[in-house]
């Protein structure tokens, strides 16, 4: 080995010596486990330990193991098994010693022993022990004997632990020349130095602190922009949701259930990461993990932008030849750029991501407003569909803000109560209807109010009998109470009736009619009258009858000095009137001369108009006693008379009562006014007893029984009857609000019946419709539904996605050439300095530098060439510096991973995504041994780094399920291990498909030495049959145990080797232990537990019996893409599993009875009803219910149109599936692109829509029906 030389450890097959057969077959089996360590983690672990160290460290641990490793790999060349040292990998210290050595004996470890190459080391073996011993001598303390220098190695001796610790002495350690082939895990020993670091910085106190580093604690509702979102490979909405999450800076976890796009969601992140500048680190231990994501990446072409280290010792070479080539690809990445329109692609990148967003905003705007019910307690969609426009309503504009639903339901009971009361006690004819509140009286008011109502009816009896006797005639209670309103109109009357004279007038007139004695009329004629004895008076001395003789005399007089002197001698000479006029002017007291004569000629013409008004006054029948003398005063005393005659007389004649009982005309003023103090005394009494009847009875009341006491009987028997429940209605309407008041009453103007039913119906639509019309208002965006708008958005938005992911592959290859070349640094000869030294060092032939070093010295330079890096966390450890050189870090599988072997890896992100699935296998011991430490810290009684992880940050599901063809693949474990979060659309064409997706078949099988002969025979027929009928399927044969995995593998060897047949690349062999990760399109399983020969049924079932045994069965069940074929020889009866510990075998015997349920077609999808969050009125799919429509068990709709019991069609609706989704986009892209994917026919329908036109909704559902049917 040293030499470099192959060696022949002996023959494949030697037919004359048992021995060489016995090693050839260990040869074979550490073969086959090295090559399926590689394939499981990409690590090669097959060396040769020598020399061998024994001995005890100074605390008295005991020492037995390789010094060096010589990575060695095993070939089978025509019959001999060769050994050879492995290409570029070279020679070891074995590092898990040395710090063993170091750290129980106290001491520093010269650091460069740990990464020492012996690249340039002798080839001659006595060189190189020489070399070796040189370099240790001052370094350990080991003893070299001159055993170690014979060119010969010593029979690997068995020790028992007492033997082996007597033959030692503490501190001494001894070389001895033995050699061990075998599998030496190294990856271990690279995380050691990271935990001395880690625990030396004090970076972090504890685990809480190390996960709660990398969480954004600020306020991250912000929303991600769609421009800085690069996802170029299909995407769903748990995937987006995740994306998104990590764009605002929170570390999370991933919990990725079988074939739910776990590897994708990971290529996206990364994507999205080098697109925006990031570094990023994928980290796994399953080798097919990391192989799946970087061959995603490298079909969008960055294969050499991503650094696969599944082995940092034997990729080197090849990560060089890369670095190297990118490199060298500078010049060509900037050509490339330049030949892409990176403008224009930027350009449309950005305005379909502007597109994105504002669509993807109001759609989200009208699912927040569909199903937002903080309003008023119903959302928008239930009062859709508890609502018609076409139904009765009533006008609550002024009162439904005061009705939100959250309190309707206790006012609806109320107003069923109300209702029913009122249907006995609101009627016209019943006889409490119009009453006082009864709200607070207590059972004692009943005898009150039955006293009342017989005082009342004694009262009216004693006051009609005292009015006959004081009256002369009955008078009734309510008449006189008419009287009583008008008594101060009798006291009026007293007033104005001052006098005799008065009371005289008054009867006169009392007779005539109200028209004829008018007021108004002979005011006027007063204010005429008095008019006249204004300014120069009123001639009074002449009689009425020569008041026009004398006023001819005057105006001759008068005339004779107007026309000439001579005529007024002649006139007063000669006339004989001179004397009569001057009399009269001696009479009036005037002057006889000019100025008296004109005064006279005044008065006389006021003489004449008072004569003339007396004239009319005198013609009025109704009007005694005008004065005939000329006296202002007498006069206008006369007209006051009569006018408070006439008043008199209107309020005598407006108490109409009056009338009835008295007759003034018969008696004199004194009895008059004795009459009116008798009747004054008697209505006195009334108010008092009213006032106490008004107590307990309404006025109403009161004058029903003062006009007809026969109702008393009624009212008391009633009131006896209906008390308590009067006390109620009362109190309940008492309790009513002034708009519940006003609605009742509206509703009641509406039905104009006492109908519950008809009453709750109509509050309900009106109320609802009238919230809608509210909501609408304020929400315009609801409209937007009903509108050919919503279609055009919708359409426009699938477009802009989908276009969008693909300029984003453009961008992404873009940037990511963009940024090798843009840091890029000259020196003053304008020759690039960038990458020089980088260069050098991966290309040079001798001396070449550990990966390691590479990355400490370079990292700068090297993750603008190479953003991304995938590796196992004991490669991380081994290459890239414990500092957060990464913005993420992504755990794929961490369910598998021990936590303390991914804390390392974490720690070198600023953010961290854990992905994983608690359901399946939880991290193994294979091949390497773990310290178990008792304690009860929670922190480490869980196993794998995602439970860990899953303590501290945030959780994200995924739930779309894209790998099982057939919802019966995948059911069993949805339904066992998801709670049916799982999300899985089969293909329309598959539905066609009756052949059942899981087959059993039966054998007759005996468990001997934990195998299953019959069942292997049976699996190696069935792989034969399937890959001469069906080459381009993958397969896969899983087993329940490792010894029935080997004996299937060598029989399919052989088999293979019989019919000549290559080994298919597509074909595992693997057990349960060991296949996550793998999926393949036919699973093949061998359940190989069986009776034994005895025909005892054994009910051991290995690692399946342990705790989280079962979580391999669910791993296994969930490999297979099309079809699971079972090999079995038992049947499920078989396995009386009841008193079994843990769940393992107890999920094994229901699944063999799931898989027998599906194979003979008992079972095909058989979905437990989901849970439903609301009533059955809040669903638009229980209003379209029909023969031909149902409820579906698919995701992502609501119903299927059926046609003969065949599924023809999806219906969506804007029920659960609408409003869980995660966003907008997730409604209206994602959903609908799935379904036409996978081949489906749908409608989408909205409850608006049917709230409008329910007609045109159920005829496009037959619309469509019809179409699939023809």
């Amino acid at each position: 080995m040293i030499a470099g030389k192959s060696i022949a450890l002996g023959q494949v097959l030697d037919s004359r010596m048992e021995s060489n057969n016995v090693m050839s077959e260990r040869i074979k089996r550490l073969q086959r486990v090295d090559h399926f360590l590689f394939e499981e983690r990409g690590s090669t672990d097959l060396h040769i330990g020598w020399p061998f160290v024994q001995g005890k460290f100074k605390d008295g641990t005991l020492v037995r193991c390789p010094l060096l490793f010589f990575p060695v790999s095993i070939a089978q060349v025509n019959n001999d098994w060769m050994l050879g040292l492995r290409e570029d990998a070279g020679v070891t210290f074995n590092k898990s010693f040395l710090l063993a050595y170091a750290y129980f004996n106290q001491i520093t470890l010269d650091e460069d022993l740990l990464d020492f190459s012996f690249e340039d080391w002798d080839s001659d073996s006595t060189v190189f022990r020489t070399q070796l011993y040189q370099l240790l001598k001052d370094k350990l303390e080991l003893n070299f004997n001159t055993e170690l220098f014979i060119d010969e190695l010593v029979a690997f001796k068995e020790y028992k632990k007492s033997e082996f610790d007597e033959a030692h002495q503490q501190g001494a350690l001894k070389l001895y020349s033995e050699a061990v082939l075998g599998i030496f895990p190294q990856a271990g020993s690279q995380l050691l130095p990271d935990y001395t670091a880690l625990i030396k910085q004090g970076s972090y106190n504890n685990l809480e602190h190390l996960f709660t580093s990398k969480l954004n604690l600020e306020d991250n509702q912000r929303q991600v922009r769609e421009e800085n979102t690069f996802t170029p490979l299909a995407i769903d909405e748990w995937q987006e949701h995740a994306v998104q999450k990590l764009k605002l800076g929170n570390s999370i976890v991933i919990q990725g259930p079988p074939g739910t796009g776990k590897s994708q969601l990971i290529s996206n992140v990364i994507s999205d990461a080098i697109a925006t500048g990031k570094k990023v680190l994928l980290v796994c231990q399953k080798r097919v993990a990391l192989d799946v994501v970087h061959e995603r990446l490298s079909q969008l072409g960055l294969k050499n932008f991503i650094g696969l280290v599944h082995d940092f010792r034997n990729d080197r070479k090849t990560i060089y030849t890369t670095i190297a080539a990118q490199v060298d690809a500078i010049q060509d990445f900037k050509n490339q750029n330049r030949g892409i329109d990176a403008i224009q692609v930027e350009r449309s990148f950005n305005q379909l991501s502007r597109t994105i967003e504002t669509l993807s905003d109001t759609l989200e705007e009208y699912r927040t407003a569909l199903f937002h019910d903080e309003e008023c307690g119903l959302s928008a969609k239930e009062l859709y569909l508890t609502s018609s426009p076409k139904m009765e309503s009533i006008n609550v504009k002024q009162e439904y803000a005061f009705f939100d639903f959250k309190v309707l339901p206790a006012f609806a009971t109320i107003l069923k109560r109300y209702v029913r009361y009122a249907n006995r006690f609101e009627d016209d004819t019943y006889a409490w209807k119009n009453r006082n509140s009864f709200a607070h009286l207590s059972f004692p008011y009943l005898k009150i109010i039955h006293d009342c109502i017989d005082e009342l009816i004694e009262f009216k009896k004693q006051f009609e009998k005292e009015s006959h006797a004081t009256l002369g005639t009955v008078m009734k209670v309510e008449t006189a109470e008419t009287l009583l309103e008008s008594v101060g109109m009798l006291d009026e009357m007293r007033r104005q009736l001052s006098s005799d004279d008065v009371y005289h007038f008054f009867n006169h007139m009392l007779a005539e009619r109200d028209d004829d004695t008018s007021l108004l009329w002979l005011d006027n004629l007063r204010l005429r009258c008095m008019n006249c004895f204004d300014g120069d008076g009123v001639e009074h001395s002449l009689p009425s009858d020569q008041l026009a003789k004398f006023q001819a005399v005057l105006y001759k007089r008068m005339e004779a000095r107007k026309r000439s002197f001579i005529r007024l001698l002649q006139w007063e000479w000669f006339s004989e009137d001179k004397f009569w006029l001057k009399r009269v002017m001696v009479a009036n007291e005037l002057d006889y001369n000019r100025k008296g004569f004109q005064r006279l000629e005044a008065r006389l013409d006021n003489r004449l108009n008072l004569e003339h008004h007396l004239t009319a006054l005198r013609a009025a029948s109704w009007l005694k006693n005008t004065p005939t003398a000329i006296d202002s005063t007498l006069l206008l005393n006369w007209f006051e008379s009569q006018k408070s005659a006439i008043r008199t007389k209107l309020l005598f004649n407006s108490v109409r009562e009056l009338k009835s009982y008295a007759n003034p005309s018969k008696i004199s003023r004194y009895e008059f006014f004795q009459w009116m103090d008798q009747l004054k005394e008697m209505l006195q009494k009334i108010p008092v007893r009213r006032h106490q009847w008004e107590q307990h009875l309404s006025g109403s009341q009161v004058r029903n029984l003062l006009s007809d006491e026969s109702q008393a009987a009624l009212l008391k028997e009633t009131l006896q009857h209906d008390f308590e429940d009067l006390v109620a209605f009362d109190a309940l309407k008492n309790s009513l609000s002034v708009n519940e008041k006003a609605v009742i009453e509206k509703l009641w103007q509406a039905v104009e019946q006492w109908d519950v039913a008809k009453f709750e119906a109509l509050l309900q639509n009106s109320l609802r419709l009238e919230w809608l019309n509210h909501l609408e208002t304020k929400y315009p965006v609801l409209r937007l539904i009903s509108t050919q708008q919503f279609a055009d958005m919708e359409h426009e938005l699938m477009e802009a996605v989908t276009e969008k992911q693909k300029l984003s592959k453009q961008l992404l290859i873009v940037r990511a050439r963009e940024r090798v070349y843009e840091h890029i640094e000259f020196n003053r000869l304008n020759n690039p300095i960038t990458y020089r030294d980088l260069e050098h060092q991966v290309t040079k032939k001798k001396k070449i530098w550990p990966l390691r070093k590479v990355i400490s010295t370079f990292h700068h330079e090297l993750f603008d060439l190479m953003p991304c890096w995938m590796a196992s966390p004991e490669s991380v450890s081994a290459i890239f510096p414990l500092e957060e050189i990464f913005d993420l870090v992504i755990f794929d599988e961490a369910s598998q991973c021990f936590a303390e072997r991914g804390i390392p890896a974490l720690a070198r992100g600023k953010q961290v995504m854990v992905a994983g699935d608690a359901q399946q296998l939880q991290p193994s011991d294979l091949y390497q041994t773990r310290w178990d430490w008792e304690s009860d810290l929670p922190d480490t009684e869980v196993a794998s780094l995602l439970d860990l992880a899953g303590r501290y940050l945030p959780s994200i599901h995924l739930q779309g399920h894209y790998r099982s063809k057939s919802n019966d693949l995948i059911e069993f474990s949805n339904k066992h291990f998801y709670k049916g979060r799982l999300k899985m659309l089969p293909d329309f064409n598959d539905l066609a498909n009756d052949e059942p997706a899981i087959e059993v078949v039966p054998v007759n099988g005996i468990w001997e030495q934990q195998t299953n002969l019959a069942e292997a025979e049976m699996v190696v027929e069935r792989v034969l049959v399937l890959q001469k009928t069906k080459p381009e399927k993958s397969l896969a044969v899983i087993t329940f145990n490792a010894t029935q995995q080997q004996l299937i593998y060598d029989k399919l060897e052989k088999a293979f080797a019989d019919e000549k047949i290559t080994w298919p690349h597509h074909l595992l062999v693997k057990n349960i232990e060991n296949v996550q990760g793998d999926e393949r399109d036919i699973v093949i399983f061998s359940i190989a537990y069986a009776p034994d020969k005895k025909g005892i049924m054994h009910l051991q079932f290995g690692s399946l019996s342990q705790a989280g045994g079962e979580n391999r069965l669910n791993v296994a069940i969930t490999r297979a893409r099309e079809r699971i074929v079972i090999v079995t020889s038992i049947e499920p009866e078989m396995l009386q599993v009841d008193e079994v510990k843990n769940e393992g075998p107890r999920l094994l015997r229901k699944y063999l009875e799931y898989a027998g349920m599906v194979a003979s077609r008992q079972q095909r999808i058989a979905l437990e009803d989901a849970q439903t969050e609301h009533a059955r009125e809040w669903y638009l799919s229980a209003k379209l219910h029909s023969e031909f429509v149902r409820t579906t068990p698919f995701p992502f709709s609501d119903m299927v149109v059926t046609h003969l019991d065949q599924r023809k069609a999806l219906v969506l609706t804007d029920d659960e599936f609408y409003r869980n989704a995660l966003s907008a986009k997730a409604a209206h892209v994602y959903q609908p692109l799935l379904l036409e994917k996978k081949g489906w026919r749908f409608i989408r329908l909205f409850s608006r829509n049917y709230w409008l036109d329910k007609n045109k909704v159920l005829f496009d559902l037959q619309k469509l029906a019809n179409h699939k049917a023809s």
